[in-house]
């Protein structure tokens, strides 16, 4: 069996940013290029460090999908995955690890698709533009603006406007230059991100001086045309498949008839069987049967929904719960279930990466981490946030574990067998305590 793991950030503000990795996850399924395709985050679930043991395949392959080579995908991804290189072998996996999708050549068409879609739009004259390719950046990692620069000198050598610069949100040069460094009174600005996120919608149009809801305005005496991120176009699944084969699998397109084929299996016979069983079975704050997925203490049927895409909005975007797991699930649906065999895919939607963990406690093969270990194995702003006092470590498990549908086992050190653990504190909790306390 073969998995594909798509790697990304993921966001505690904006459903957008893991929103479109998972609307990648969801269009690879439909192809049906390998049996189990998920994603995973490093600020939301399933977590880097857990998602391997969501998938039961032995050939694994892991797409970074970063905009460039830097600090997320060369020390973040590889120390909570456990990865030793580009590829890895342990307990009879083999685990490929892939470039991230910024350094793939068909992202500068995507750029050049952006650039001309304004000029021919408002008509405009190259010789009075100037492109501005804004990245993110990063001082703890200068490749991260390898592949935002090389799409920049890209842009020169081919004419697409009289100036094109590159600028950077956390580095220099720093966005608002653009303006001292160009003289053109008509300027560009292409984010070179992924997603739609806080990033995009928020930050970079604020670092520009633009008004927040708006893709074009006069600032500084110069007009302002600001495109879609790169990364909302269906070419990046292709730019996706094409890194995964370049390991030498196949990763042959099947397309699915199925909508809730291709999701991660481990946990899935243990849970058919128990529906199979009881007829029943509650799963954090939802409730399965063999002929329906509701919410616990539903008072009416709800909403009729059917999709993987639209569940995963519905019970994750309104409000936006950067906790998955918290325990606010959103009432008013419930899902028919036309085959058994989807129960454990429509779990994985609302509970991703869940499912596994479930099914290991069951069988006495779960095995907690601890808040020292996860200290330790940090390769940034949580290192050694284990020193924080006993006092406050319950205080945060009280407070914020406390409203989780999963048990803290790790610091508990077991879990009863009717609820779901948790290995190790995630990213939200240790984002909580690192603004409340000081480390």
């Amino acid at each position: 069996m073969t998995a594909l793991i798509l790697a990304a950030h993921g966001s505690h503000i904006s459903p957008h940013t893991a929103g479109l990795v998972w609307s990648y996850v969801d269009q690879l399924r439909a192809l049906g290029v390998a049996d189990e395709i998920t994603a995973a985050f490093w600020k939301e679930t399933p977590s880097l460090h857990q998602v391997l043991n969501t998938v039961i395949s032995d050939q694994i392959v892991v797409v970074p999908v970063f905009t460039a080579a830097g600090y997320f995908s060369q020390q973040v991804v590889p120390a909570e995955m456990g990865l030793t290189g580009e590829i890895t072998h342990r307990a009879g996996r083999t685990i490929y690890y892939t470039r991230t999708i910024g350094e793939h050549a068909y992202l500068g068409q995507v750029v050049r698709q952006r650039i001309e879609d304004v000029l021919t739009t408002h008509q405009l004259d190259p010789q009075q533009v100037a492109v501005a390719l804004i990245g993110h950046g990063t001082p703890r990692s200068p490749e991260s603006r390898d592949a935002t620069h090389q799409q920049t000198q890209a842009l020169q050598a081919q004419n697409w406007a009289t100036e094109v610069v590159d600028a950077y949100l956390d580095d220099e040069p720093h966005i608002p230059t653009i303006y001292t460094r160009t003289q053109a009174p008509v300027i560009i600005a292409v984010p070179y991100f992924l997603a739609p996120g806080s990033h995009v919608t928020h930050d970079v149009p604020a670092a520009l001086g633009m008004p927040l809801d708006r893709v074009s305005a006069e600032v500084n005496g110069r007009q302002i045309y600001y495109t879609p991120p790169v990364g909302t176009d269906d070419v990046i699944c292709r730019v996706i498949l094409e890194l995964a084969r370049d390991t030498g699998l196949p990763f042959d397109e099947n397309p699915a008839q199925n909508q809730w084929r291709g999701f991660p299996q481990a946990g899935a016979d243990q849970m058919l069987a128990e529906v199979r069983k009881n007829g029943i079975m509650r799963f954090g704050q939802i409730q399965l049967s063999q002929s329906e997925v509701k919410p616990l203490h539903s008072i009416n049927a709800g909403e009729p929904l059917g999709h993987p895409a639209v569940l995963r909005q519905h019970v994750r975007e309104q409000p936006f719960r950067p906790l998955v797991v918290s325990d606010d699930l959103p009432g008013g649906w419930h899902l028919p279930v036309t085959d058994p065999e989807m129960l454990p895919s429509v779990v994985e939607t609302i509970y991703p990466g869940a499912l596994a963990d479930w099914a290991a406690n069951q069988t006495g093969q779960f095995h907690p981490g601890s808040l020292e270990a996860v200290s330790q194995r940090q390769v940034g702003m949580f290192r050694d946030i284990h020193l924080m006092p006993v006092p406050a470590v319950e205080d945060a498990v009280n407070t914020i574990c406390g409203r989780c549908v999963r048990h803290a086992t790790w610091f508990y050190q077991q879990s009863p067998k009717d609820t779901i653990p948790c290995s190790e504190p995630c990213n939200w909790w240790m984002s909580r305590v690192k603004e409340a306390i000081a480390i």
